[in-house]
């Protein structure tokens, strides 16, 4: 069955199949594709800017009948940013009069989406194998962990914590060393781009596409990265062997902080056991 509805102008639920409720259902195995964008830099550089949230959607794919059961889409009112300027209007597509009149901010956003999956008996609380995936690291990682960080939303749920990355999976099950994006894995498939104006939408159609056809190539989503939610203390010695990609170089530290308060800053990185502040 099929059925749309609209919650407000600003949130947009469309479910597309009926979810089982009974026990059976918490064996079954939900791939929730997850896409943002900020207000600032879009593709690879988005979240380096820090810029907020401003659109949000969840599209949830139930692997073993291989549909699509819900897509869950949000525009979320930034509290520092009152202008999108018409070059970035045009790129991403976005109507800018409902990211500002938005009722939304993040945190009632996040907290919306968690009691929609409660509703729909789709939540990892009740038993439910739902994991997200992105097309890479920098939704959760580089956008929204930092972003939650700074609006001091400490409970974010624990799907939020762990996730397939869509390009090693794409690697790894078609066995490419060459560093991929949608538009190439697209090609690489030969499936056809859609024609769709909003920039989110048209990507996470994009991530749907690509991931029915990796689940009708036989491929199982297994790799999963999980973002630290505990510092890992320890002290460097002269006998550990530290990679320098994991090393960097922080000045300008107040002198009362710790390394606690270094690992809040980062969050959504992974920091390595032997750190020393």
């Amino acid at each position: 069955m099929s059925s749309s509805s609209s919650l407000s102008s600003t949130t947009t639920v469309v479910l597309q199949a009926n979810v089982e409720t009974n026990t059976e259902n918490y064996n079954k195995q939900y791939l929730c594709l997850f896409y943002v964008i900020t207000a600032g830099m879009l593709d690879e550089d988005m979240g380096s800017d820090e810029q907020e949230i401003i659109e949000m959607i969840h599209l949830i794919i139930d692997v073993d009948q291989k549909q699509t059961v819900a897509l869950y889409r949000q525009y979320v009112r930034p509290i520092y940013v009152d202008v999108l300027n018409d070059e970035y209007k045009e790129k991403s597509g976005i109507d800018a009069e409902l990211v500002f009149s938005s009722e939304l901010d993040l945190n009632e956003a996040l907290r919306k989406f968690d009691s929609f999956l409660h509703e729909h008996c789709l939540h990892p609380d009740l038993g439910i194998k739902l994991t997200l995936v992105c097309e890479n690291c920098l939704h959760l990682r580089q956008c929204l962990h930092p972003e939650s960080v700074k609006k001091s939303i400490t409970c974010l749920p624990s799907y939020y914590w762990s996730y397939f990355d869509l390009r090693f999976e794409f690697e790894h099950m078609y066995k490419t060393c060459e560093r991929n994006n949608l538009n190439s894995m697209l090609e690489k498939l030969n499936i056809s781009p859609i024609s769709e104006s909003d920039y989110c939408m048209r990507l996470i159609k994009h991530m749907e596409l690509i991931v029915y056809q990796m689940l009708n190539d036989g491929h199982h989503f297994e790799k999963l990265e999980r973002i630290m939610t505990n510092l890992q203390q320890g002290i460097c010695t002269l006998e550990d062997n530290i990679e320098e990609s994991t090393v960097i170089r922080a000045r300008g530290l107040p002198w009362q902080c710790t390394d606690q308060d270094v690992a809040k800053f980062f969050r959504g990185l992974d920091i390595e056991k032997y750190v020393n502040v």
